[in-house]
């Protein structure tokens, strides 16, 4: 039995209408761009309100989604977008026929556009679709969520394309930029499939760059600093994940692996502020040793140690340490006016994080480099890695 369709609230492309607790909000491509927002579970929000800004935003995925944006609306007085990702790609493959999760329990069947209009309703400022996860190859299924998201008429809908890593591959990337630059939508990649071992990693970051700069109105979503890269070369906006399960969809039907093989390791992963790295807790320990470690100075550790991050309790803090460290850099690298002035930040500050590695390396004393400057970093930074080597960089003049 179908559940009759609740009226559809449209939001206007050539205005702005009033959404929840009297915030202007234009269409989804307004909402989201120029914006790196942290993708978090609803038990974080109330703390990343502050450090994120009216600048930034929030997208909620996990439990009580609804009850942690109100409380952000109303008790922190939170003004920034939020929105809600309902994570469908992590149990349900899409496919030409349902390339939508529909959210029912068997017996009642759920529309769309029913789905999309709960979220309104709930106080999302644009609704991102439950789009099943997209194996790489299927354009059925890409056409078909494509094709759904288009035909609800809507402009506050953000397609959301929860892509296996595997459509980056040379053979296929071109296709698929093709089919999705087509699609007259404001779009959000999420990658998913397990990390490319090293030979073709490089053919992966530079299809991403790809994917985000030639497709029109697309933001890159559940991500991590590769984010920053996105907004720096054009993309709509990006998601950063507050922790590593939040920063890759793992594919319906495998495990999530994160973190060593030892399962004694309680550590959090870090975001260290000089290398733009993400490093766990008790790696930074081992390898600083008795040697004094760097101060963070962010907006929430306010000179804690870097290697300090060391027991599940410190999981929290950690998190809420990467927020505060990336949102100084997004405000900053959406700040020039012109594309190239934002380019020209996020290279200077990739080519700091290069020269880094190697002073880290010296006050360790290590006798081979522990800290590695990884591909992507190289990247970022408009170096050739197949003849950069780690301190070869120097920083780069303002």
């Amino acid at each position: 039995m179908r559940r009759p369709v609740p009226p559809v609230r449209r939001v206007q492309a050539s205005g702005e209408s009033m959404g929840a607790g009297g915030r202007a909000r234009g269409g989804a491509v307004a909402v989201l761009a120029g914006r790196v927002f942290a993708h978090a579970r609803p038990s974080d929000a109330s703390d990343l309100a502050a450090l994120v800004g009216t600048g930034g935003g929030l997208v909620l995925t996990g439990a009580n989604p609804v009850r942690a944006a109100r409380r952000c609306r109303e008790e922190q007085a939170f003004g920034g977008p939020i929105l809600f990702d309902l994570a469908a790609a992590e149990a349900k493959v899409a496919t030409r026929d349902r390339p939508f999760d529909d959210g029912g329990d068997g017996l009642m069947e759920i529309t769309l556009e029913e789905r999309v209009q709960g979220q309104i309703d709930a106080g999302a400022d644009a609704v991102l679709t439950p789009t099943g996860y997209l194996r790489a190859a299927d354009f059925g299924a890409v056409e078909a969520a494509i094709e759904g998201a288009v035909g609800l008429g809507r402009d506050d809908v953000i397609l959301s394309l929860p892509l296996d890593a595997g459509w980056l591959a040379p053979g296929l990337i071109d296709k698929a930029i093709g089919v999705l630059a087509q699609a007259p939508i404001a779009k959000a990649v999420m990658l998913g499939g397990r990390p490319d071992p090293p030979r073709r990693m490089m053919n992966g970051l530079l299809g991403l760059r790809r994917l985000v700069t030639e497709v029109p109105d697309v933001a890159l979503f559940r991500t991590d600093l590769a984010g920053l890269d996105a907004v720096a070369q054009g993309c709509l906006a990006a998601s950063i994940g507050t922790s590593g399960a939040l920063r890759r969809i793992v594919p319906p039907g495998e495990a999530a692996v994160y973190g060593p093989a030892n399962g004694d390791d309680r550590s959090p992963g870090v975001l260290v502020p000089d290398l733009l790295a993400y490093v766990r807790g008790s790696v930074l320990a081992e390898r600083f040793g008795d040697r004094p470690a760097p101060p963070c100075r962010c907006a929430r550790c306010g000179g804690r140690s870097i290697v300090s991050f060391l027991r599940q309790e410190d999981w929290k803090d950690a998190r809420l340490h990467g927020v505060a460290v990336w949102t100084e850099w997004a405000r900053n690298l959406v700040y020039p006016d012109s594309l190239e002035g934002r380019r020209r930040y996020w290279r200077r500050l990739c080519r700091d994080a290069i020269a880094a590695h190697a002073r880290y390396n010296t006050s360790v004393r290590a006798r081979e480099p522990v800290f590695v400057p990884p591909e992507s970093l190289w990247l970022w930074a408009g170096e050739d890695t197949a003849t950069a080597t780690a301190g070869s960089v120097t920083p780069a003049r303002p």
